[in-house]
This record gives structure tokens, C-alpha cells and sequence, in this order.
């Protein structure tokens, strides 16, 4: 597994002369954007229009002692990545020595163990070669794009460190090497039909988040015990009590996509797939890693069975309702699934 830290470490160095009251010229900052390993971060990020030239602004500003606050309420979310990046910037040259401490944590942990971790809840035969790029990133303490995995400084707690959290983004890439074989996915996510591209990012979202937050690191959606638990906690808490809700959100997605044509539904689905209301994690990983526990939890389930989803995500909603029709807890309707299998079959 290769460890990139040459651009975070580039970066900490810049801040560190911040930090000293240096302002930043403009072959400093030239270089930093011209770093492999930032390149590669920031086209993570390839949703965000002119994001080189923000993160240039972004840079230039932390001269200034104006700052952005963490804790910030529902807004457009490229406005949100602006100041949690700045955010995660500051962060970083408020306290340089602890990030540098969590960088040599990451380059001395065991890295096999965590794949090893990850491959558990994958299928047979899955070919993982894992590429982790180190960030100072404040608005996402991990990901998965592009094959590589993202992981910052900024949310990294060494008290929390646990093969399970990192195994979660490789599981992610275990996932698409298998999504990168099935014609049927890569079709869909390549073509301009917005019903077919919706369809397989829904399915491949619920599948994929569904069984790393499950499995890979439940401490994610669960309550957890220790002196920074309670902001965790609160928002475990809030979600629980808004799960009908988001299972209603989910339901809503499901059915504008089924409907051709499909009008505008980004909105609705970036409110379940990411985190805009500064939570913690996006509402659509709670539920769907609890959607997942379920079926773990169901005698007429198999562990296999839900490991085997990540070949046919668009079973999904089927063994997540076998598993419910268990327990007794809220279920898909039959015509919903229905027409997913109508669809598919149409395609």
C-alpha cells in the first residue's frame, strides 16, 4: 500500500511560515498547487467549479485574521467547501506540531492489517492495491475518488485511530474494482440519461456506504464512549430520531428518479448523500449503514448475501426488505421494487 504525505508535508511547511507571521509569495503558493498530491486532491473535489483558483483565494487569506467558523448552519455546498477548507487550514496552523505528530502516526500504522480489514467484507477475489493520499482537509476527513483514498489531519484522532476507520475508504475501493467490471454500471454512469446515472449512484451509494459504515466502522453511526464523544453523540442521536424522515427523503429520491423524465433531482440528492448540514457524516451513510445492520441482524440473511450486493447493488432494496420483513421494522413497498426491476429490465 503506498502512503502519499510529500504534498501534506509541503503544505504544513507553508503554514508553518503563517503561522510565523509570513505571508505566503506567490511561488510558494504556485508551488503548493502544483504538487502531485494536492492536484490529485483537489480534482477530488471536481464537483466544485474553479476550485484551483478558490483554493488559491483560500491560501492567500490566511494571512488575514478572518476566519470561518466549523460550526456553520445549512447553505449552498460550494460555499460550504470554501470555509471548511479554510477552516481546516487554520486548524492546521493552530496547532502544526499535532498534525505533524498524526502524520507520522499514519506513516507507522499498520497499513496490511487495515487491508486485510477491508477485503473481510468484499467479495472473493477482490484485487486491492490501495493508493492513500494524506490531506489537511476540513470539510471531508475521508473519501474514496478516482481509485485513491483521501485522508485528513484535521479530523484525525489518534485516541480513535482503528483499522476500521481506515478500512472503511479502502472497502470503498474494493467496491469499484468490482463496479469497474459490471457493463451494466459503467453504462449508466457514463451516459447522459439522468434516470440511468441517478439509478446506479443511488444503488451504488447505498450498497457501497451501507456496508463499510456497517462493517468496516460501526463507531461511525453508533454512540461511542470517550472526552470528545458527545458532538458524535448528539448528532447519532439526531439522526435516530429523524431516521423516518430520511427513509421518507430516500423513498422520494427513489421514486423522481423512476419517473421519466427525470426532473431536477440533484438537490435532493446531495441532501442525502452529503453532509450540509454539518453533522458529521451525510444523513444517506447513517441510514443506509443501519439499513445494513438490519439484514446482519436477520436470520434469513447471510453475511455472504449482503457482501455479494457489491456485485448486484440493485438487489439492494430487496434483501434490505427481507431483513425488515423480519424484524418488523419499515420496509420498500413491492411497487417500488417493481419498477426498479421494470427499469432495469428495460435497460
Amino acid at each position: 500500500m503506498e502512503i502519499r504525505t510529500e504534498g501534506v508535508s509541503l503544505l504544513l511547511d507553508k503554514l508553518e511560515m503563517i503561522d510565523e507571521e509570513q505571508r505566503l509569495e506567490k511561488n510558494e503558493i504556485d508551488r503548493i498547487l502544483d504538487h502531485p498530491d494536492i492536484k490529485l486532491w483537489l480534482k477530488a473535489y471536481d464537483w466544485i467549479e474553479d476550485r484551483e483558483d478558490k483554493f488559491k483565494e483560500i491560501l492567500i487569506g490566511l494571512s488575514e485574521e478572518t476566519s470561518y467558523e466549523s460550526e456553520v448552519e445549512e447553505q449552498k455546498i460550494e460555499d460550504l467547501w470554501e470555509k471548511k477548507i479554510d477552516y481546516g487550514l487554520r486548524k492546521a496552523i493552530e496547532d502544526t506540531e499535532k498534525m505533524l505528530s498524526s502524520l507520522e502516526t499514519i506513516k507507522n500504522f499498520d497499513w496490511e492489517s487495515t487491508v486485510q480489514k477491508a477485503l473481510e467484507y468484499l467479495p472473493d477475489d477482490t484485487e486491492l492495491d490501495p493508493e492513500l493520499v494524506v490531506t489537511i482537509d476540513g470539510f471531508n476527513g475521508g473519501m474514496f475518488r478516482y481509485d485513491t483514498a483521501f485522508l485528513s489531519l484535521v479530523y484525525f484522532d489518534t485516541s480513535l485511530i482503528s483499522e476500521g476507520t481506515f478500512a472503511h475508504e479502502l472497502h470503498h475501493m474494493g467496491a469499484d474494482y468490482w463496479w469497474k467490471k459490471d457493463p451494466r454500471i459503467q453504462q449508466f454512469q457514463n451516459t447522459e440519461d439522468k434516470q440511468k446515472y441517478y439509478l446506479v449512484n443511488l444503488f451504488t451509494y447505498l450498497v457501497g456506504e451501507g456496508i463499510a459504515n456497517a462493517f468496516c466502522s460501526p463507531q461511525a453511526i453508533t454512540e461511542i464512549e470517550g472526552k470528545d464523544s458527545e458532538k458524535h453523540n448528539q448528532m447519532v442521536r439526531y439522526y435516530e430520531e429523524k431516521r423516518e424522515y430520511i427513509f421518507d427523503k430516500l423513498e422520494e429520491l427513489l421514486r423522481r428518479v423512476l419517473v421519466y423524465p427525470v426532473e431536477d433531482v440533484s438537490d435532493l440528492y446531495s441532501e442525502f448523500t452529503m453532509d450540509k448540514e454539518n453533522k458529521g457524516i451525510p444523513p444517506g451513510h447513517f441510514l443506509s449503514g443501519k439499513m445494513v445492520q438490519t439484514m446482519d441482524r436477520s436470520s434469513s440473511v447471510s453475511q455472504d448475501e449482503i457482501i455479494n450486493l457489491i456485485k448486484n447493488p440493485f438487489e439492494f432494496l430487496e434483501v434490505y426488505n427481507k431483513a425488515a420483513e423480519e424484524s418488523g421494522t419499515r420496509k420498500f413497498s413491492k411497487e417500488l421494487i417493481r419498477e426498479v426491476e421494470d427499469l432495469l429490465e428495460r435497460s
